[in-house]
């Protein structure tokens, strides 16, 4: 899985701050579904998880190629955390098998539930920005094809409320 931070920039005219790039050589688990950990991932800040005011505010994903090989007659997606796998995306709302386009209705999808992280989120490590990824007919690792990006903004609602209008001072002179 590749992790991109978009720059200030993209972030101002998109709304996300993060992308991930999911290929199917990333499903290694000879299964039917292995979750992934979007963020943080393993190399990001040695693994620590998010902070306690950080929020996620909006998620979404975009098929680029489905993910099909073996026996594989299905691939869904959920979008979620430690505590709740579906709690940005579910798997009704994905269809990361049939080809993106105008058979496939579902190659881009916006999920609509954000979450604020509190302190006891961090605590237990529900933490953390998860896809899950459930093939049907097969083991994810069967994949030999596919790729979806998964779009989604991170929050430092922390340090939103810290913020401070500057103090200006003007002189009128007549």
């Amino acid at each position: 899985m590749q992790l991109i931070v978009f720059p200030v920039e993209t972030r101002a005219m998109t709304g996300f701050s993060h992308k991930a790039v999911i290929n199917y050589s990333d499903l290694t688990t000879a299964g039917a579904s292995q979750a992934i950990t979007l963020f943080p991932d393993v190399g990001y800040s040695a693994g620590a998880l998010m902070h306690a005011g950080w929020a996620v505010t909006k998620v979404a994903y975009r098929l680029i190629t489905g993910f099909t090989g073996g026996n594989l007659s299905a691939m869904t997606m959920t979008l979620g955390d430690g505590a709740s796998a579906t709690r940005y995306l579910a798997a009704a709302t994905s269809d990361l098998f049939t080809a993106p386009g105008t058979t496939n209705t579902k190659d881009f999808v916006i999920g609509g539930t954000s979450y604020a992280y509190s302190s006891a989120d961090l605590t237990n490590s529900n933490s953390k920005l998860v896809a899950t990824l459930a093939a049907t007919g097969g083991n994810v690792n069967t994949a030999t094809a596919g790729q979806v990006e998964i779009y989604f903004h991170i929050a430092d609602l922390a340090a939103l409320s810290q913020v401070v209008e500057p103090t200006h001072t003007a002189s009128i002179t007549e």
